[in-house]
């Protein structure tokens, strides 16, 4: 695909990427886990989602209802793809040996990828607050936070009711507490992020999907590598010596040139 190609596509893809309340579902789960396991199924040629889904009900979902509602969400948080390397990407995460801590990293990473709504709070409130020294993350920093979104933005026509703000706020703060970003218990304190070596390198190929743009500071991804950016320079200084990417700062882009093809990382970084 050429740049040209690729531009229109990322474009498109961010301009149909519309909020909606997925957070509900994925953070109301019981165990997170399980979608690391229907992530695997779709790709097994002996297992499907719609079956961990549905007959072995992997997801311990009372109602046929229910288990439809988080099959959909599932697909659409987790089994999008930008392209067949994508794809590959994440294949090659969920069915290779990755340690849990990376996939987990992932899981944040696809999910905001692929979630407008996710990658925002993400970004602009939870990432800014883990930055900001503050020891905690609350449920009135989120509430506070859609509300003045909604102020801001009465064009889009969102009617999210404050029981809608609530519950989107205190599910995501359930996640990220299973996930281990926050710790449980009702006061939400930050526990320390520290993506490995792999998890650098593997970000960089989500930074990629997200924008063209060599310029890994710009890109809005960036806030949510938990890699502050004081320290990325020096981080992926180290990381390009090793030879998984090619690195040019000039002052004021830092440039990555990614060297390896999507399908092939996990092999390079994990085996």
């Amino acid at each position: 695909m050429n740049n040209h190609n690729e531009y229109k596509r990322i474009t498109e893809t961010q301009k149909n990427d519309s909020y909606n309340t997925a957070i509900n579902v994925i953070g109301g789960l019981r165990d997170f886990c399980v979608i690391f396991k229907a992530i695997d199924s779709h790709f097994s040629q002996s297992d499907s989602l719609k079956v961990l889904v549905n007959k072995r009900n992997e997801f311990n979902l009372r109602t046929e209802k229910s288990r439809t509602r988080i099959e959909r969400e599932v697909r659409k948080a987790f089994l999008k793809f930008r392209n067949e390397e994508h794809q590959a990407l994440i294949q090659g995460i969920f069915t290779d040996r990755v340690p849990l801590q990376d996939k987990e990293l992932v899981f944040v990473w696809q999910f905001a990828l692929n979630n407008r709504l996710f990658r925002e709070i993400t970004s602009r409130v939870f990432s800014k607050t883990y930055y900001s020294g503050r020891a905690s993350l609350s449920k009135d920093d989120i509430t506070a936070y859609l509300k003045e979104f909604l102020r801001q933005n009465e064009s889009l026509e969102i009617s999210w009711s404050e029981k809608t703000i609530n519950t989107l706020s205190t599910k995501y703060l359930n996640l990220m507490s299973k996930l281990e970003f926050l710790s449980p218990g009702r006061t939400k304190s930050f526990r320390p992020i520290r993506p490995s070596s792999e998890a650098q390198v593997i970000f960089l190929y989500f930074a990629k999907l997200f924008s063209t743009s060599a310029n890994i500071l710009t890109n809005e991804l960036l806030s949510v590598s938990f890699i502050s950016k004081e320290d990325i320079q020096d981080r992926l200084k180290k990381l390009s010596m090793k030879g998984f990417f090619n690195m040019n700062f000039n002052g004021i882009d830092l440039n990555i040139e990614l060297t390896h093809s999507y399908k092939g990382i996990c092999d390079v970084l994990y085996n």
